[in-house]
């Protein structure tokens, strides 16, 4: 008898990296998505929601798509064109002739599928909080519906949004202080976390060879020209630059994996506090090490398995290429 899959509602901002992590939560085979939730992020709502159209029906998900948030709750910060493209899914034309939207309010449908799953739902935020907020602040209930909730967010040093902000914690910081003083049982996968989780060159040849026999092959191929032609362009020194050229990092999609198997990694359970008040550390996901600020509040995701990850990310794929696929 297969194994009954484990029901998971997904927030996202697609962008690549998000698109990224959808391939992986669906070509696992392990849940039941019960819902995609576009959030503004990387790009505005109007794209993102789009992308995650286009995306839902590319992959074989077939499942409700629900636009959540256009803006932040209070503050408005640059968004990441400039790493995803003006489109968001690296300057790709697609086409969502044929698709449409479920009409709804995004919190309103987390709370109604928690509250149908009992304790079962899990939820996964790969953009800016501002949904997951917002259904805490409407439904806060929820908290004690909901059995896991992971993020791909914060750091526990530098940002990369500001010094000190990571960007999806900095697109809404006053959204994520409510999430992570809300009481979820909270998984964070920040940046040092997805920066151990890197294709190395053998391995972004391997996923683009690996890509070409399956239905996703034209993605992954897209998705690998715009790196290799907009890292070019980045303001940033040389060294970065051929720094990003050989370690690719996939942030969203680290986010799944620890979704998928939260044995991939090593984890630290620690208090964390989201400064909305800041000049310089607006968005920080502060980390006490020693306690001071009472009992930990998150699960932090340290370190992944890189090999462990990369043959994950390459099985996810191949699943595109199997019959029925």
């Amino acid at each position: 008898m297969a194994e009954k899959k484990r029901p998971l509602i997904i927030d996202c901002d697609p962008g690549i990296d998000d698109a990224e992590c959808l391939l992986m939560l669906q070509g696992c085979g392990l849940f039941d998505i019960l819902g995609i939730i576009p959030v503004h992020g990387n790009v505005p709502l109007a794209k993102t929601s789009v992308n995650a159209l286009y995306l839902n029906n590319k992959y074989g998900i077939n499942t409700k798509v629900i636009k959540g948030a256009d803006q932040a709750i209070i503050v408005r910060n640059p968004r990441a064109e400039f790493a995803h493209g003006k489109t968001g899914l690296a300057n790709m034309e697609i086409n969502t002739d044929g698709l449409s939207f479920t009409d709804g309010y995004a919190w309103d449908f987390i709370w109604e599928k928690a509250k149908e799953y009992n304790g079962e739902l899990e939820l996964i935020a790969v953009g800016p909080l501002t949904d997951i907020a917002i259904t805490v602040l409407k439904h806060p209930d929820i908290v004690k519906l909901v059995k896991r909730l992971v993020i791909m967010g914060g750091a526990t040093t530098a940002g990369n949004a500001s010094a000190y902000a990571e960007f999806n914690i900095h697109q809404d910081p006053h959204a994520a202080k409510i999430v992570f003083e809300a009481g979820f049982n909270l998984t964070m996968v920040g940046l040092e976390c997805c920066y151990t989780g890197y294709l190395d060159q053998n391995d972004k040849q391997k996923v683009i060879d690996t890509a070409k026999k399956t239905s996703v092959g034209d993605l992954i191929e897209a998705f690998a020209r715009f790196d290799e032609e907009n890292i070019a362009n980045w303001s940033v020194s040389e060294e970065l630059k051929k720094n990003f050229y050989e370690h690719k990092v996939l942030c969203d999609a680290i986010a799944a994996a620890v979704c998928i198997d939260e044995n991939i990694a090593k984890y630290m359970d620690l208090n964390v506090i989201v400064d909305v008040d800041g000049k310089l550390t607006m968005g920080q996901t502060v980390v006490d090490w020693f306690g001071f600020s009472g009992k930990p509040n998150v699960h932090v995701a340290m370190s992944v398995d890189r090999e462990r990850f990369v043959n994950m990310y390459l099985d996810c794929i191949r699943s595109y290429g199997k019959e029925g696929a």
